[in-house]
């Protein structure tokens, strides 16, 4: 019987939105790595009363708990509210903290974060990825793999601690929006839809495909490969090298390095150029939506509602964009490495099968390459067994005792305030399904009818789905980004107003209903259905 033990004190929760279960072991160490370091990094900035989140996995599969800044190494008991109240401003760590709180706050923190990211992070990004995936990992020699392998892995662990990081300024400035407009009595799908057009990243795949469809309409070519694109002017070939070089490397149908990368998708990328299509301006529909709401509160309020907006139009961009350039791009450079020297180690019979080097670490990888003899062959072989036979086992949702809601008024500072913030949105990310039939939130304006198509992830989305279609599916990620650009609507099980699918959904103009219980088993695969954003339906014809 398999044991399911949590990976050290505290309440750890089941994570089923970033991994499947036959997540490779460089991926299970980089997170477990990366996101303590880069939530740690952001909650010290933010002067959140947490020191971060831990990662654990668990039967392959992912885990984490919220860490408290004092006592993180015990399970300790919920303190009462007089308890907690004086030990919050005597503990050392908290004084500390509850001081960065209202530095915080006062100074923006996130401002600066993301003026950093604009003018270090991001060029940075933008100039390493792309130098890395311009080598060529099958022309280097044994030992220049290594030193390459060395060098990408570096820049993965790196990138993917800043994206962890940032994920505490993007989301708060959005947070304290969205606390203001509950107080004033606002609706919050319609405060969302004042950030539409916010998000250049999320639809910036869609229209650099869309340049690309526009010279071929302009040339009068219908092409029926990526070949007839080179070949039919020019700017199409120029255009396409372009779209190549900046997305093609990146992991597209997982966040895993075993998801493969847009480059290995020819067909994919051809059916996005054939049916792409131009949306209406979706800063026109923003707008729209802050005027509307403007109208509706004080007039005393109306300076610091503008404000509030502007400064989460500012952040909610990063937050899509920062995935891609941080995880998505790198993981794919990282994998055309790791394949190449699990090619190399498969024949000299280091490895019996190439699918076993996603089974080893980086840093064994490494030794392998320079002729070491361990991990030996068989064991690879167990662990891959192992990994294929977790996806059988049905995991608890959680680990250890059930985490107690924290009393947020008791904190010391501006902690408060950030807490009521990081909450809301976290709630947004991840709403509970609805209860009526066939009900959930919904994102858009008009009715689309069409074919549902109800896959597992992207990588079935990719196989299956025709443009047009609904894509049904538990809830999507960055990786269905070129999937949905060509998609008619799309239905999710899981997610809220502030989900990828809900951002994605108002950046392309698509019609979506998020948290719709029972989606993936009432909806069958083929039938036609018609998707009601407005009334948060979808009917099955």
């Amino acid at each position: 019987m398999t044991e399911w033990i949590a990976p050290g004190p505290g309440s750890w929760k089941l994570d089923t939105a970033h991994l499947e279960t036959t997540v490779s072991r460089p991926m299970r160490d980089l997170m477990e790595m990366a996101m303590p370091l880069g939530m740690g990094q952001g909650f010290d900035l933010a002067g959140a009363p947490l020191k971060t989140i831990d990662v654990g996995f668990v039967n392959g599969r992912m885990y984490s708990r919220l860490t408290p800044l004092v006592g993180e190494g015990r399970d300790l008991p919920t303190l009462p509210r007089p308890v907690l109240w004086l030990a919050t401003r005597l503990h050392p760590a908290f004084r500390k903290r509850a001081k960065q709180s209202v530095r915080a706050i006062g100074e923006r923190f996130w401002l600066q974060e993301f003026a950093r990211w604009e003018r270090e992070w991001k060029p940075k990004l933008y100039t390493t990825n792309r130098r890395l995936g311009d080598i060529d990992p099958t022309s280097l020699s044994d030992a220049d793999l290594v030193a390459h392998l060395s060098t990408v892995w570096r820049h993965v662990e790196w990138a993917a601690s800043l994206h962890f990081r940032l994920h505490t300024s993007d989301l708060a400035p959005i947070g304290r929006l969205l606390v203001a407009a509950g107080n004033w009595g606002l609706d919050e799908g319609q405060v969302m839809v004042t950030l539409t057009g916010a998000s250049p990243a999320t639809s910036a795949p869609a229209r650099a495909l869309g340049a690309i469809a526009d010279e071929l309409a302009r040339v009068g070519v219908e092409p029926e490969s990526l070949g007839n694109v080179r070949e039919a002017s020019g700017v199409a070939a120029e255009l396409l090298d372009e779209y190549l070089a900046e997305f093609g490397h990146r992991v597209t149908t997982g966040y895993d390095l075993r998801d493969r990368t847009l480059r290995e998708l020819p067909e994919v990328i051809l059916a996005s150029i054939q049916h792409s299509r131009t949306a209406e301006s979706p800063g026109t529909v923003g707008d729209q939506a802050f005027s509307a709401l403007l109208e509706q509160i004080n007039e005393s309020d109306r300076a610091e509602f503008t404000n509030l907006v502007e400064e989460a139009r500012t952040l909610y961009g990063l937050r899509d964009e920062n995935g891609p350039l941080t995880v998505e791009w790198p993981a794919g450079i990282a994998r055309h490495v790791i394949l190449e020297a699990g090619r190399r180690l498969v024949s000299s019979g280091a490895l019996d099968e190439l699918e076993h080097v996603f089974d080893t670490a980086i840093n064994e990888l490494v030794g392998l390459l320079e002729g070491r003899k361990y991990p030996l062959a068989a064991e690879l072989g167990i662990r891959h067994r192992d990994r294929f036979a977790w996806g059988a086992l049905t995991p608890p949702l959680v680990l250890g005792p059930v985490a107690q809601e924290p009393d947020i008024d008791v904190l010391p500072g501006r902690m408060p305030e950030m807490m009521r913030a990081i909450l809301l949105v976290t709630t947004l990310l991840d709403s509970a399904a609805q209860t009526d039939a066939l009900s959930g939130t919904g994102v858009g304006t008009e009715s689309y009818r069409g074919i549902a198509r109800v896959v597992a992830d992207a990588d079935d989305a990719f196989e299956r789905a025709s443009p047009g279609d609904i894509i049904v599916t538990r809830l999507t990620v960055p990786t269905f980004n070129s999937v949905l650009a060509m998609a008619g609507g799309v239905v999710t099980e899981g997610g809220g107003l502030l989900s990828h699918t809900a951002v994605i959904a108002r950046e392309l103009g698509i019609p979506a209903v998020i948290g719709v219980a029972g989606a993936l088993t009432d909806i069958p695969d083929g039938a036609e259905i018609i998707l009601d954003p407005v009334a948060g339906t979808v009917t099955v014809v």
